[in-house]
């Protein structure tokens, strides 16, 4: 305390010139309207630049929620909008039992010959194999294995998987398999050469098995050719889902898989 009073005793003059400064400026500010109107919009963008600050650091510390928020809201409206679908080609029962799980990927590959991702959902979130798995944009893959808390997926970027898929425009069945030709691109396969193909045409899921709902986007065409004596095209589309850089997935479960499944074996 003694060395305070040491230290203002020695800066008295100082400290005495720095008061009646700060008088004289607060006269100046609150006598002179312009200065006065001057001081009050600074302080305002100084608070306002303060307050939006906090705001945007809050903001990103919540992003993590806010995004699993999204991811819900988008699974619940794709469930809604796979039991539209489905009621309008009259599949009640399994239209009635199709739910939409969020999940994010936590690992994933796209420069292997077979390439897997996984998922942060396993059997705990009633995940199990066999279940389709789209992203935002279109398919994604299948769920090969699953543990507790995670599942492997098969991705679309594998050689092993072959999607039933169809032309949207025509109706024509047709077989989607990748050609290893980088992460976007895939072979269409299986067109008859009577149906009218272009560029641009969009392929989708075909809905003729029990993994996969009908009208989910594949991708679209971006080469073909007609060989001599071929009963099928050449083909070549892009994919829709670019699985290079995916980060949230949707799983499709049908509770019905089984049955349709074993219906199916028996014929």
């Amino acid at each position: 305390m003694q060395q305070l009073f040491a230290f203002l005793f020695r800066n008295r003059v100082l400290g005495f010139f720095l008061f009646l400064e700060i008088i004289s400026i607060s006269l100046i500010f609150f006598n002179n309207n312009l200065y006065n109107s001057y001081l009050f919009n600074t302080s305002n963008k100084f608070v306002g630049t303060v307050l939006e600050t906090n705001h945007n650091i809050d903001e990103y510390f919540q992003l993590d929620e806010i995004n699993q928020e999204l991811l819900m809201e988008n699974a619940w409206l794709r469930q809604e909008l796979s039991k539209k679908n489905l009621g309008v080609m009259r599949y009640d029962t399994l239209m009635r039992n199709s739910h939409v799980l969020p999940a994010q990927v936590i690992n994933n590959e796209f420069q292997k010959e077979e390439n897997y991702m996984t998922l942060d959902k396993g059997s705990l979130s009633h995940i199990e194999p066999g279940m389709a798995v789209i992203s935002r944009e279109g398919i994604a893959g299948i769920i090969k294995s699953v543990s507790g808390h995670f599942s492997t997926v098969t991705s679309i970027l594998n050689r092993k998987l072959m999607i039933s898929s169809q032309l949207k425009k025509t109706n024509t069945l047709c077989t989607v398999q990748w050609n290893l030709e980088g992460p976007l691109v895939a072979d269409l396969k299986y067109i008859p050469r009577h149906i009218n193909i272009h560029i641009g045409d969009t392929v989708s899921t075909s809905g003729f098995n029990a993994v996969f709902p009908a009208e989910i986007m594949v991708g679209t065409i971006i080469s073909y050719q007609l060989p001599d004596e071929s009963p099928f095209y050449v083909a070549k589309i892009q994919l829709s889902t670019d699985l290079s850089s995916v980060d949230a997935v949707y799983v499709i479960r049908n509770p019905l898989k089984d049955e349709m499944d074993s219906l199916q074996t028996v014929l």
